[in-house]
């Protein structure tokens, strides 16, 4: 009788060892699958770099203007998932006036608190893509119409991967 309950729990034991490795085997694949994706976006972030040139912004429209190079090895294509941060005087004294900019498609009738690519500079592999060594021209009216002459205007331009890069200029 001994013999029969000892097999009967080696029997239950090699079963229930045998209906678990399924389990640790799909939590083994979820956890490599998700190392993966991570390890993928940090590689796109470390290959990602932007530069901020040519901001100019003029208080009679709120309009500025800059340059955004690719200087990084990723194509850069989810403008809607980019930010655009502006930071200026306002025309009564007082504090700073930040804006967050959504991005549009169309610089055709742009209004305010809104950017948009105006052109990509030498735009011949991807058109319409930012790819590395490419320039798009910005274009953004800044959500309060009344700004400053004179005093200093920040943008701080990111990428969809979180990759910064920030300007400031006189307003003129």
């Amino acid at each position: 009788m001994s013999i029969a309950i000892s097999g009967g729990i080696v029997t239950f034991t090699i079963v229930y060892a045998m209906m678990s490795f399924p389990a640790i085997l799909d939590d083994t694949a979820k956890i490599s699958r998700s190392s993966s994706e991570m390890s993928n976006t940090l590689d796109a972030i470390i290959h990602t770099n932007i530069s901020i040139s040519n901001l100019v912004d003029t208080a009679a429209t709120a309009t500025a203007t800059f340059s955004i190079t690719n200087t990084g090895n990723t194509i850069l294509w989810n403008y809607k998932q980019f930010d655009a941060i502006a930071s200026y005087p306002p025309l009564l004294p007082g504090n700073r006036v930040t804006s967050v900019l959504q991005y549009s498609s169309s610089c055709t009738g742009l209004t305010a608190g809104h950017w948009c690519i105006n052109s990509i500079t030498n735009d011949l592999n991807h058109p319409g893509l930012l790819d590395p060594g490419e320039t798009a021209n910005i274009k953004m009216i800044s959500s309060n119409q009344a700004i400053t002459s004179g005093g200093t205007f920040t943008i701080n331009f990111g990428t969809d991967n979180g990759v910064i890069d920030t300007s400031s200029v006189i307003i003129t």
